[in-house]
C-alpha cells in the first residue's frame, strides 16, 4: 500500500489525516458556522457527509456549538433506516466535524411535481420516523421539519436529516430567549416560545406536505398563511379528496388541542382515508360527461372553444373528456385526453401531463418550462416556439414519431 496521502483541492479542507477525502460542498449555513461536504472514506471508499462547524472562523456563538454537541448526542442513540447513520465526530484545527452516512437523494426543496399518491407515501414514511422518535424515552422533538430536511430518492425512499435543533421532550423547551426554527414551518407554540409537544412536529410536517401538493416553494410558504397563522391551501387544491383535506387541516391546526397529538395518531388517521371512493366517483363523472359531449357532438357537430374564467382555451373534437377542467383547476392531468386541444400560448409551467394524449394538439408558443410530460403522446403536435426548458419528456412520443430518450 502506498504511503502517499491523497491531496485535497485547495478550495476544500484537507481531512485526509482523519481518513476522509473531501469531494465537494453540499451546503452552507454561515449564520450557524456550518459547511456540509460530500466526502469519501479512504478506508472503504464509501461516500459520507461531513458537517464542519467553523465556530472560530465565522464568529458563531457557543449556542451553535451546543447544537452541534446535541446533534452528535442524539444521532449516537438513533438507529432507524430512514435516519442517516452517525459515524463519528472529529475535532479539527478550526472547528468540529460530524460524519454521517450519505444518502444519494435530493431534498423536498428541489422543485418537482408530486402526485397525490407520492405525497401520501412520503407523509407515511416521515410519520413512521416520527413514531420512532416519539417512542424514545423521553420523546425526541425534531423542531425543524421542512422540505430542506427531508430527502427522497428516485425510489421514494425517505430520510429525515438535520437534528441540530432537536430536543428531548422532558427538557424545558420554552426556556430559551431565542426562537429557533424556520418561519412558516414552526407551529405557533414554537414561534411564541411556548412549551413544545409531540404535536409540534406534526404541524411542521403538515406545512411541508401542503408545499408539495400546492407546488409552493418553502421560501414562499408565507403566501399561504393568513393573519391568524392559518394555512389557506384549500383554494389551491379544489380536486383534493375531502378526507385528505380534513386530515391536512387537522395536521396544521394552529391550536395544539385541535391538532393530532402525536405521529401515531396522525398516521392511523391517514390510513383510514379512503382515496379509492373519490377516484371511483371521479371516473363515473368523467364517463357521464364524455357521453354527454359525444351525444351533442353527433347531433350538432359541436366544437368547444374557450371556457370563461379558465386559464386554458381549447377546441374539442367529439369524444374528448372533461380532463381540461381538472388541468385548469389543479395543473395536474396525468393520462388525460387532450387530442387536438388548442393550448396555443398557454402558461403550462410545471403542469403534470404524464402519459397524456396530446396528439395534434396546438402548443405553439406555450410555456412548458418544468412541465412533466413523461410518456405523453405528442404525435403531430405543434411545438413551434414552445418553451421546453427543463421539461421532462422521457419516454414521450415526439411530433415526428420518435420516442424521446
Amino acid at each position: 500500500m502506498s504511503n502517499i496521502r491523497p491531496t485535497a483541492s485547495p478550495e476544500l479542507p484537507d481531512f485526509s489525516n482523519y481518513g476522509y477525502r473531501v469531494d465537494r460542498p453540499l451546503g452552507y449555513n454561515k449564520g450557524g458556522g456550518r459547511v456540509t461536504y460530500l466526502a469519501t472514506c479512504l478506508e472503504n471508499q464509501q461516500p459520507v457527509v461531513v458537517k464542519q462547524f467553523q465556530f472560530a472562523q465565522t464568529g458563531a456563538s457557543w449556542s451553535d456549538y451546543n447544537a452541534y454537541e446535541r446533534e452528535v448526542e442524539l444521532l449516537e442513540q438513533l438507529h432507524h433506516p430512514n435516519i442517516p447513520s452517525y459515524l463519528e465526530a472529529l475535532e479539527t484545527s478550526n472547528g468540529f466535524c460530524l460524519v454521517q452516512e450519505y444518502k444519494n437523494a435530493p431534498s423536498l426543496a428541489t422543485q418537482r411535481i408530486w402526485k397525490v399518491e407520492e405525497v401520501i407515501q412520503i407523509a407515511k414514511a416521515v410519520l413512521e420516523v416520527l413514531v420512532y422518535l416519539q417512542s424514545q424515552i423521553p420523546p425526541i422533538i425534531h423542531r425543524d421539519l421542512k422540505p430542506e430536511n427531508i430527502l427522497v430518492d428516485d425510489k421514494l425512499r425517505v430520510y429525515l436529516v438535520d437534528f441540530g435543533l432537536a430536543k428531548l421532550g422532558g427538557e424545558d423547551l420554552a426556556a430559551s430567549s431565542t426562537v429557533k426554527g424556520t418561519l412558516g414551518f414552526m407551529p405557533p407554540e414554537q414561534l411564541f416560545n411556548r412549551n413544545l409537544t409531540t404535536a409540534s412536529d406534526i404541524y411542521s410536517l403538515g406545512v411541508t406536505l401542503v408545499c408539495l401538493l400546492t407546488q409552493t416553494p418553502s421560501t414562499a410558504i408565507a403566501q399561504l398563511i393568513d393573519d391568524d397563522y392559518r394555512l389557506n391551501f384549500k383554494p389551491k387544491l379544489p380536486q383534493l379528496h375531502p378526507g385528505l383535506v380534513n386530515w391536512l387541516e387537522k395536521m396544521v391546526a394552529p391550536s395544539v388541542q385541535k391538532r393530532y397529538q402525536n405521529a401515531s395518531e396522525a398516521l392511523a388517521a391517514l390510513e383510514k382515508v379512503d382515496l379509492s371512493q373519490n377516484t371511483r366517483n371521479h371516473d363515473v363523472k368523467l364517463a357521464i360527461a364524455s357521453r354527454f359531449l359525444i351525444f351533442f357532438g353527433l347531433i350538432g357537430g359541436i366544437t368547444l372553444h374557450s371556457i370563461s374564467q379558465k386559464p386554458y382555451s381549447y377546441r374539442a373534437s367529439f369524444g374528448i373528456d372533461l380532463s381540461l377542467e381538472q388541468l385548469s383547476a389543479t395543473r395536474r392531468c396525468p393520462g388525460c385526453n387532450l387530442k387536438w386541444a388548442d393550448l396555443q400560448g398557454t402558461d403550462l409551467r410545471g403542469v403534470d401531463l404524464e402519459g397524456a394524449d396530446l396528439t395534434e394538439a396546438d402548443l405553439e408558443g406555450a410555456d412548458l418550462r418544468g412541465a412533466y410530460l413523461r410518456n405523453a403522446n405528442l404525435t403531430g403536435a405543434n411545438l413551434h416556439r414552445a418553451d421546453l426548458h427543463h421539461t421532462d419528456l422521457q419516454g414521450a412520443i415526439m411530433p415526428d414519431g420518435r420516442v424521446h430518450p
